[in-house]
């Protein structure tokens, strides 16, 4: 039998060594911490004519939470998923070119099903109902200035969680979020009913796993 040349023993040693230690400091393949992040994107109206009127900012931030129900296997888990949003746009009346503004805080209660890619990235899609309540202020003596509603509707998002440094973890996701609102402006000429005034967010986050 052939042995290897003792320096070759050290270098393997070592090799070795580090690989321990890596895998020692990596986490499970499927999270099971609960994790709190920050998000911030962009959202746009689904509703092409929403999209026409408001045509300005588009800032969405986001308060998210998550924490495992249960593991399936190594890669699977389930959690239970819960959001506080913000976000606003602005834009003109197509036909009168006067000032309006709509600003919305969504509360989102879903399931968050987690797949582990690897063991610092995980592929995460999360679903479920959506309070949403709804304040719009129009710069117009023909309408009413301000009236606010709210409603239930729903949201579907996903992305990936990259653990990047101990407990932090960065998040890139896109939303799907599903609302309709009445708007009536004191003239039944201008009574919009059932209105989408869901759309969709993309961004980044923030989060820290516990």
């Amino acid at each position: 039998m052939i042995k290897p040349p003792f320096k070759l023993k050290i270098f393997l040693s070592i090799l070795l060594g580090i690989s321990a230690n890596l895998v020692a400091n990596q986490r499970s393949y499927c999270f099971s911490k609960p994790l709190v992040e920050f998000k911030a994107g962009y959202f746009f109206f689904s509703n092409s004519t929403m999209r026409k009127i408001y045509d300005k900012g588009g800032l969405d931030i986001q308060l998210c939470g998550s924490y495992s129900l249960r593991s399936f296997s190594d890669r699977w888990d389930l959690a239970l998923y819960a959001a506080v949003e913000y976000w606003s746009r602005s834009g003109k009346s197509l036909n009168e070119g006067q000032g309006t503004s709509l600003w919305s805080i969504p509360v989102n209660i879903g399931l968050k099903p987690i797949y582990a890619v690897t063991p610092s990235i995980d592929y995460y899609f999360a679903i479920g109902p959506r309070y949403f309540y709804i304040h719009q202020h129009n710069n117009s003596s023909y309408v009413y200035k301000n009236q606010s509603g709210s409603d239930l509707g729903f949201f579907v998002n996903t992305g990936f969680n990259c653990l990047v440094y101990n407990h932090f973890v960065i998040d890139v996701f896109g939303e799907y979020s599903y609302a309709k609102m009445d708007f009536y402006n004191g003239n039944s000429s201008i009574y919009t009913k059932n209105m989408q005034v869901g759309g969709f967010t993309f961004g980044g986050g923030l989060g820290y796993e516990f």
